[in-house]
């Protein structure tokens, strides 16, 4: 793609900008996808998150040729995206706990015993990356659902290769070391 076709319809590169915005997306949504995952998110959210990161990027008339690693882009977008859905999941779930304790006291409210038991098969695997540190969640979710190598992990997390190699590294032990206590159960 040249620096000229990567600009949103409308804008300055003209009228192959839709195509190679497409062909990005095609590219890259489900590799994003699975990173929104692993970093926690819903399916519905994750597909909400990539859908809005896309949308904005096209509406922002954003010129991608500009951009040296746009796979890297997207990526550095997703992560703020996550960050923006936790904060706004962590205010509301401070409300809803707000209001909670408030109908509790006054005696309208029965706990529910069931809460946060999960018949899913990989619940496991989801509480052992939930378990993680977010840095070392973060490059997980890049690495294996995002396919980035450690050096581009670098870039989107802003962290010298190093640091990016030794976060995977101490996450797959993490991982390992949580999961056969999850076997042995």
């Amino acid at each position: 793609m040249t620096s000229d076709d990567m600009t949103p319809e409308g804008h300055e590169g003209g009228e192959g900008a839709s195509a190679n915005f497409a062909s990005l997306y095609d590219s890259l949504a489900g590799r994003l996808l699975g990173a929104a995952r692993t970093l926690g998110c819903t399916g519905s959210e994750a597909e909400d998150i990539v859908h809005d990161l896309f949308v904005r990027l096209v509406r922002s008339g954003a010129c991608l040729g500009d951009v040296d690693d746009p796979e890297a882009y997207a990526f550095t977008s997703l992560r703020h995206a996550v960050s923006r859905s936790r904060q706004r999941k962590a205010l509301e779930r401070t409300a809803i706990e707000r209001i909670g304790r408030e109908r509790e006291a006054d005696g309208r409210m029965v706990a529910d015993e069931t809460a946060g038991v999960s018949d899913e098969p990989d619940a496991g695997l989801a509480r052992a990356l939930a378990g993680l540190p977010e840095a070392q969640r973060e490059v997980v979710a890049l690495k294996i659902d995002g396919g980035l190598t450690f050096a581009q992990i670098a870039k989107v997390t802003n962290v010298s290769l190093n640091t990016a190699a030794g976060r995977y590294r101490y996450a797959l032990e993490k991982l390992r070391a949580a999961l056969a206590v999850e076997v042995i159960r």
